[in-house]
């Protein structure tokens, strides 16, 4: 009996992610070994990482898979971050992570919304992490002072209560 490949609700094969980005490494490695490039192993790793959350995006777009949206852009910026770093393209110390981490959930849930604007609750938690990573980032780069950036945080930090709640009040609202 032959196993029927699943298909989609338009009626198309599901596209084999892993594959692709499987015989895209392979390609990539073969090309080094062949001196055609020059590409290091951690970067290659970066790089399928991105090719992978990347497509798992696209992905998720082409076949309406909300789950695998926030975690197809976690990987695709986490593998652009590091091989951009690996490839020297970003300069700096360890403290630059944190608030890149910061960004990439903002970006994270920001393509939540993308997907379907009717979930505007989730621009909430994308603007805090935006917002916070951006300060954060300004203080590692030494843009900003950071105990100015604290002393606002320490400062403001109930307004995302007051944000949550209401958009909780809100949502339920409208819900009845």
């Amino acid at each position: 009996m032959a196993r029927e490949i699943s298909k989609t609700p338009l009626g198309m094969n599901r596209f084999p992610i892993i594959g692709v980005v499987i015989v895209l490494l392979g390609v990539t490695l073969l090309l080094n070994h062949m001196d055609v490039i020059d590409i290091g192993g951690w970067a290659l790793v970066w790089v399928g990482l991105a090719l992978f959350g990347g497509a798992t995006v696209i992905r998720s777009f082409i076949y309406n898979e909300r789950q695998r949206v926030f975690f197809g852009t976690l990987c695709f910026l986490t593998g652009i971050l590091f091989f951009l770093k690996k490839a020297g393209f970003i300069e700096g110390h360890v403290a630059i992570y944190f608030p890149a981490f910061l960004l990439i959930f903002g970006f994270s849930f920001f393509m939540l919304f993308v997907f379907d604007i009717k979930d505007w609750h989730l621009l909430i938690p994308a603007f805090i992490f935006l917002g916070l990573g951006a300060a954060l980032m300004m203080t590692a780069l030494g843009l900003w002072y950071s105990a100015d950036v604290w002393h606002v945080i320490h400062s403001y930090w109930p307004l995302i209560l007051i944000l949550i709640g209401g958009t909780m009040l809100i949502r339920r609202r409208r819900a009845t």
